[in-house]
């Protein structure tokens, strides 16, 4: 696949989720498509940069085009998945304000401190607090809503693996925006360690496109993709990743953060 072929949009919310949106809790304590490889150009309005091919080109993700489905981040420690998330976290505020919003679920809310403050963000929740139930609950409502406005959001859910299992609340809303977020501009993007993909096998059907990191174990890569050219033991650990789907396999390097 060319990275001219396809990864691309998102934008303004009408009043009324704007005021939902701003209401939202930064944390516990704190209230408040086929992916397509887009134009060369550059991240264009509702596009999201995911990083820089290897022919120089930029691959973007289409927020307007749900084929893509809900996102996979899969690498061992220290490949980088937390970086790709905050990167994505990042570059959304690029955008107009209020374009594109994004909230984090992680059981590790202090590597997302300096990102709170930003403007674009919903919140930081705790995944093991109950607010991290109740901000999937919103999202599921807001999905309803977002349809037809011109706002997106990213639900980064960064270390789903340490979660699995543990509550069923807070799973059965996460299993609807996977099945049916892209569809409404709501996005979950949901890194794992590959260590851990055992208890993660009722989870990977939702995910057919898949962001791969470094993965040293060749047992595990092959659970994750079944590309013969993604050699995941040779990606650059917290710089390089692949674009992973069905007969298509996309290096990619994390773009740099100012």
């Amino acid at each position: 696949m060319s990275t001219t072929d396809q990864l691309l949009p998102a934008i303004d919310a009408c009043q009324e989720i704007q005021a939902d949106l701003c209401q939202a809790p930064v944390s516990p304590e704190k209230p408040c498509t086929e992916p397509s490889i887009a134009q060369p150009a550059g991240q264009t309005g509702g596009s999201l940069l995911l990083g820089m091919a290897e022919d120089g080109l930029p691959v973007l993700l289409d927020l307007y085009d749900p084929a893509p489905g809900p996102l996979l981040v899969a690498g061992d420690g220290g490949s980088g998945k937390t970086a790709l998330l905050q990167s994505l976290a990042h570059l959304a505020g690029l955008q107009d304000p209020g374009d594109i919003q994004f909230g984090v679920v992680t059981p590790f809310p202090e590597e997302w401190i300096a990102f709170e403050s930003l403007p674009h963000c919903l919140g930081v929740w705790p995944a093991y607090h109950p607010s991290a139930r109740v901000f999937l609950g919103q999202l599921v409502n807001w999905a309803e809503a977002l349809p037809g406005t011109r706002q997106a959001i990213l639900l980064l859910f960064d270390g789903f693996d340490l979660l699995v299992g543990r509550d069923f609340e807070l799973s059965h809303d996460l299993r609807r925006l996977l099945l049916y977020g892209p569809q409404h501009q709501v996005w979950p993007v949901v890194t794992v360690n590959p260590a851990r993909l055992t208890r993660l096998q009722s989870w990977l059907d939702y995910f057919h496109t898949r962001l791969l990191g470094h993965v040293k174990n060749s047992h595990n890569s092959r659970l994750l993709t079944d590309e013969p050219k993604a050699a995941l033991a040779d990606l650059l650990p917290g710089a390089q990743f692949g674009l992973s789907q069905p007969g298509t396999w996309l290096k990619f390097m994390l773009p740099p953060l100012d």
